[in-house]
Parts: structure tokens; C-alpha cells; sequence
């Protein structure tokens, strides 16, 4: 029973702990890509760093920059 009750607490814990790894952020603007490599990071991290964004440049329009993170 003591087994059984650390092996659950074992793989409890192994299911919590996030796996750290190299990430690729593309965005795109304007018809030209840019791709970063976030270094060691969780999927939720990456996620929250690979944003895409939208701006006015000041002469009526607004360009956009579509990000997309690389599985």
C-alpha cells in the first residue's frame, strides 16, 4: 500500500513539473517573416512572449504583425 501510495504522489509530481525547451516565434509583417527562438522556455511562456500585434503608423493605416509559435 506504501508503494502504491508513492508511486501516485511520484507521477503527480511529474505531470506538474512543465518541460523546458527551444521555441520558434514567426511573425509576420508586410509580407516578411522574422523568426525568434525563445531559449528555455514553457509553452505557456511562449505563448505570452509570441504576441501578435496591430498599430496606426500615423498616415491612416495600421499594420499588422501576425505571430505565430512553431510546434
Amino acid at each position: 500500500m506504501k508503494k502504491l501510495s508513492l508511486t501516485i504522489v511520484a507521477i503527480v509530481c511529474i505531470s506538474f513539473v512543465a518541460c523546458k525547451k527551444d521555441r520558434v516565434c514567426t511573425c509576420t509583417e508586410s509580407g516578411i517573416s522574422d523568426k525568434t527562438t525563445l531559449i528555455k522556455v514553457t509553452k505557456r511562456q511562449a505563448n505570452a512572449n509570441c504576441v501578435s500585434t496591430s498599430y496606426d503608423n500615423g498616415n491612416g493605416t495600421i499594420s499588422k504583425n501576425d505571430c505565430v509559435l512553431s510546434k
